[in-house]
């Protein structure tokens, strides 16, 4: 991922993230993990709780840079035949 949008999502979006506003589903499979988690040993709690924190930044910032690509192509004059490459001109 180009280091602009990781800056971006590090600085903008990540502080902003907030799990609380997530949707009922979401928080019930979190409570049902978290019960689940206790149940493991500890070193095996700490990778898995590891590897899921890794899996939503990553996540998070792709999905962060698509939406910028998203909202930047959406606020340009996009003309009707799309983009036009310079190697076409």
């Amino acid at each position: 991922m180009n280091d602009f949008y990781q800056w971006l999502y590090d600085h903008y979006a990540a502080p902003r993230f907030n799990e609380e506003a997530f949707s009922l589903p979401y928080q019930l499979q979190k409570a049902e993990w978290l019960a689940f988690s206790k149940t493991l040993p500890t070193h095996e709690r700490l990778l898995s709780f590891d590897l899921l924190n890794s899996m939503k930044h990553s996540w998070g910032a792709q999905s962060f840079a698509y939406g910028v690509q998203a909202g930047l192509s959406l606020a340009l004059d996009i003309p009707p035949d799309g983009f036009i490459s310079l190697e076409a001109l």
